[in-house]
């Protein structure tokens, strides 16, 4: 995480900058490979946005200030959208740090992280839905039988 930055407005006041850098390979270190490690990459993310306070850029409860502000009919760029935008661009990239190369272009394609979450969240649910029934369906048919404690156990970890 980046220590705050002392930034000086247009008013001289003293602002306080503060956006919150990743080190993915240190805080995400499950990549998202393919549905089989979605559930745990989606968790991983959530739980480190949730502790640095920004998950609301995920679920759309930060949403985007205005781009521009009109102050005594002068428009200028809203400081506020540019730090906005600077801490959703971070988000993206840690994202697309911690996915697979392959679904990088998905993560680099989306307009801002929260299009990239729903992207990815989109393409993964369904595939982990239908391993998660297909686990249960296995799972309800391993027997022990005549198997020894140790052979069962296998057989279940296997799955």
């Amino acid at each position: 995480m980046a220590p705050s930055t002392p930034v000086i407005n247009a008013d001289t006041a003293l602002v306080l900058k503060h956006l919150v850098q990743f080190n993915a390979s240190s805080q995400l270190p499950i990549k998202l490979c393919g549905s089989h490690s979605f559930t745990i990459w989606k968790d991983q993310i959530a739980m480190l946005l949730h502790g640095q306070d920004l998950y609301g850029y995920l679920d759309g409860t930060k949403l985007s200030p205005p781009e521009t502000v009109t102050t005594n009919g002068l428009v200028t760029t809203n400081p506020e959208y540019k730090d906005w935008f600077s801490q959703d661009k971070l988000i993206q990239n840690a994202f697309m740090a911690s996915v697979d190369a392959t679904l990088a272009s998905t993560v680099a394609s989306a307009t801002n992280s929260k299009d990239a979450w729903e992207q990815i969240h989109t393409s993964f649910v369904i595939k982990s839905q239908t391993r998660i029934f297909s686990l249960r369906h296995h799972l309800s048919r391993v027997s022990k039988d005549t198997k020894s404690i140790a052979e069962y156990m296998r057989d279940i970890c296997s799955l």
